[in-house]
């Protein structure tokens, strides 16, 4: 079998993508690629896994504050879709994966004018708009959650959860010694700033140690460099694929709410203040972060009440409170979806042998 997996622009797409496509690396007889954009993020993952072949394919997006803008970017649109049409002829996949957002608009379209069977992802609470538009060509709409907003009712449906990589369930359920914070692969400014007026608190919690991934917010060394002269034991980067790793180190996460970060924090069992960012379309974090902590594991903090002595009073509460940190952390796990990636691969299986 042939899959071809469609899913490009932040980590939250990327990641679950890579996660399904390591699932159906260890089945035999199955040929792996990947469309996207070369220059993105799905670019770099694929180029250091040669057994990932990649299709190049450069999209854009409607700019919704530039209306005026928009019938440039549809001719845009236009020719991914004629090139996507020769990438996915030349490729000849038996079914396509595609993860949502603008990346995945033409190759669907191409896939559908070649009569290849889509499986398309939605992974957070409410739909986003293109996959509003692109589930009327779906085959299947697999769904993180159990009632996702915006779907229609006539599309057929799978709850599958967010593919995440094995490496990150097998996080040992030992809390870690670090206060982790996490705000995206695109980062946030507003959570970094937080953490720097709130670290002179934050100094007075013995033997805390900080650990920060700041996506495109910050300068990873000039952000420690403060933070350290704030008296935090701190380091930062601006990226890791080893989100394993920085999960297995944390007693606590603040975070964003993208339903990949959830997903990933969930199956690790990490205990999290989840900070929604406001600006998300469709307020899609907020109702993924209600989702969650209604569930158990995870405190919401919403944006708008987001202040430093807000956020030091919440981890200086949590911090030496083990029984309460080990509650969290049962109840994250309790709601995991860890096989997730063999379900979604289940599925495309599935829709590969209808073609054949």
């Amino acid at each position: 079998m042939r899959v071809l997996v469609a899913a490009g622009g932040s980590g939250g797409h990327v990641f679950p993508a890579l996660a399904v496509l390591e699932e159906l690396r260890l089945r035999p007889g199955v040929s792996l690629g990947w469309i996207g954009n070369p220059q993105g993020l799905e670019g770099k993952i694929a180029e250091s896994r040669p057994w990932i072949e990649f299709l190049p394919l450069v999209t854009q997006g409607l700019p919704r504050d530039r209306p005026w803008a928009w019938p440039k970017a549809l001719f845009r649109q236009g020719k991914a879709l004629e090139r996507a049409t020769r990438l996915l002829r030349e490729f000849r996949p038996d079914v396509v994966l595609a993860m949502g957002g603008y990346p995945s608009v033409a190759p669907v379209l191409a896939a559908k004018r070649l009569g290849i069977p889509v499986a398309l992802h939605e992974q957070n609470a409410i739909m986003g708009l293109a996959n509003r538009f692109l589930s009327r060509f779906a085959d299947l709409v697999l769904l993180s959650f159990p009632k996702t907003l915006g779907c229609p009712r006539t599309a057929k449906t799978l709850v599958t959860g967010v593919p995440v990589r094995p490496e990150i369930a097998r996080v040992p359920k030992t809390l870690g010694e670090e206060l982790l914070v996490l705000g995206g692969s695109l980062g946030s400014r507003k959570l970094l700033q937080a953490i720097l007026e709130a670290a002179p608190g934050l100094s007075g919690i013995p033997g805390l140690r900080v650990e920060v991934i700041t996506g495109r917010a910050g300068d990873p060394e000039e952000l420690a460099r403060r933070l350290r002269e704030r008296g935090i034991w701190a380091e930062a980067h601006a990226f890791t694929e080893r989100v394993e790793a920085l999960l297995a180190r944390a007693r606590l996460v603040i975070c964003r709410a993208g339903a990949s970060t959830l997903a990933e924090l969930s199956s690790a069992g990490r205990p999290g203040i989840l900070v929604p960012w406001e600006g998300a379309a469709h307020k899609h974090q907020e109702i993924n972060a209600e989702y969650a902590a209604a569930r158990g594991g995870f405190l919401l903090l919403r944006e708008r009440e987001l202040s430093p002595s807000k956020l030091l009073d919440l981890v200086a509460g949590l911090w030496e409170d083990e029984e309460r940190l080990l509650q969290l952390s049962s109840a994250a796990r309790a709601w995991a979806k860890p096989d997730a990636a063999r379900c979604v691969a289940q599925a495309l299986k599935a829709l590969g042998k209808e073609r054949s």
